[in-house]
């Protein structure tokens, strides 16, 4: 990932933090308003105004960076500081390629292990996909599939879903104008119902449409967004 500094923008008003565990819960804080679009790529995040707002040291506040940039959402710019780090096109494209080949696999695993109440948890989930709100829209979708990873028992894959999460949020919420609602609901259901019928081939055909979604956006050939898709596909492309 990497990141054009230059956004600057008015420091976003964090939460103080209590001394125990300041840290940790400045990341928290941090990753979760970086991942939801609150705190944009390009933006600079200057330590001293950060560290005030969240009543924590500049030393303590460089930990929480530190995690962070090994997460690959903030990137250290020598003699500039720290940067919230864009999204580049090619990186999106490897990590649905990426799901597109272990996703079946851990839905596979976990279909034999789904009890009733896994499925009443997906199918809450799959409810909230019609939420207004895009934040929880997109925790809903993490949700869902970060059960079913969950649900595979297998650590390697359990170990994966993690990291690749962080990368999904972000390129969600910076695309969340531009794939359909709809499609998104669509595609879960496909999942669910193959799922709850056992039925391997309908399985991976849904996976398969749905990480492939993410092809036309990134392609700007959404037909339902038209010039809006090509411009945020260009500028995807400029974070490179």
């Amino acid at each position: 990932m990497s990141s054009s500094p230059g956004t600057t923008g008015a420091p976003v008003l964090l939460t103080s933090l209590s001394r125990r565990r300041a840290s940790e819960e400045a990341h928290d804080q941090l990753r979760t308003k970086i991942l939801s679009g609150e705190i944009p790529a390009g933006t600079r995040l200057f330590e001293v105004t950060y560290a005030r707002d969240l009543g924590i040291s500049q030393s303590t506040l460089r930990e929480a960076l530190a995690r962070l940039a090994h997460e690959g959402l903030v990137l250290n710019v020598p003699r500039r500081g720290t940067y919230v780090a864009s999204l580049p096109v090619d990186t999106v494209h490897h990590l649905y390629e990426l799901r597109e080949r272990v996703e079946p696999l851990a839905m596979h695993l976990a279909m034999k292990r789904l009890e009733q109440a896994d499925i009443d948890y997906l199918e809450h989930q799959l409810a909230r996909l019609s939420s207004r709100t895009a934040a929880e829209r997109v925790d809903a979708d993490m949700a869902f599939h970060g059960r079913l990873y969950e649900l595979s028992g297998f650590p390697p894959l359990q170990g994966l879903w993690p990291q690749m999460e962080i990368f999904t949020r972000k390129f969600l919420s910076m695309s969340r104008r531009l794939i359909s609602r709809a499609k998104i609901q669509q595609n879960h259901r496909a999942i669910m119902e193959a799922l709850t019928d056992r039925d391997l081939d309908a399985l991976d055909r849904a996976i398969t449409d749905h990480m492939r979604q993410t092809s036309v956006v990134l392609a700007g050939r959404d037909g339902r967004n038209g010039d809006r898709g090509n411009r945020h596909s260009k500028q995807l492309r400029s974070s490179k």
